[in-house]
C-alpha cells in the first residue's frame, strides 16, 4: 500500500468524489480581490507619478504613503492568489481588508478624505467582498481540516 494515497504527485489533496472544485462564489472573491489589488497598485503608481512630477510639502510623508499604499496592493494580491488556492488564512486576511475599506468608506462619507459620494462604490464593493466571504461555500472550501 502506498501511504501517499489520495493525493496527487504534487501532493495536493484529493477528495474520494475527486480533486477539489472552486465554488463560483470563491472564485468571484478571487477577481474581487484582483480588481482592488490592481486598483490599489494603480493608485500607489499615481502616487510615485505624482510625487516625481511635483513637488509635496513633505517628502519623507509622501514616500511613506506611497510605501504603505505599494504594501497594501502587494498584500491584497497575496490574498487574491491565496484564496484563489483555496487556503484556510486568506478568509481573515480579507475580511480585515475589506473591514479597512468600509472603515475609509466611513471616513470618507463624513467628508474627511473626498466628497461623500466617492464613499458609495468603496463601501458597496466591500460589502460585496463581505457578503462572498461568509457565504456557506466559500466558509466550507476555506475552512481548516
Amino acid at each position: 500500500m502506498d501511504d501517499q494515497a489520495g493525493t496527487h504527485e504534487t501532493g495536493s489533496p484529493e477528495r474520494s468524489d475527486g480533486p477539489l472544485r472552486r465554488p463560483v462564489l470563491l472564485v468571484l472573491l478571487a477577481l474581487l480581490l484582483l480588481v482592488e489589488a490592481l486598483a490599489v497598485l494603480a493608485i500607489g503608481v499615481a502616487l510615485v507619478a505624482e510625487l516625481v512630477l511635483t513637488t509635496p510639502e513633505s517628502y519623507a510623508t509622501a514616500i511613506a504613503l506611497i510605501v504603505l499604499v505599494l504594501a497594501a496592493g502587494v498584500w491584497v494580491l497575496f490574498i487574491a492568489v491565496g484564496t484563489y488556492r483555496l487556503r484556510p488564512w486568506t478568509r481573515g486576511a480579507a475580511l480585515t481588508w475589506q473591514v479597512l475599506q468600509v472603515i475609509v468608506a466611513i471616513c470618507i462619507f463624513q467628508g474627511l478624505f473626498a466628497d461623500a459620494v466617492d464613499g458609495w462604490p468603496l463601501l458597496l464593493v466591500s460589502l460585496l467582498g463581505i457578503v462572498l466571504l461568509l457565504a456557506p461555500s466559500v466558509v466550507a472550501v476555506t475552512r481548516r481540516i
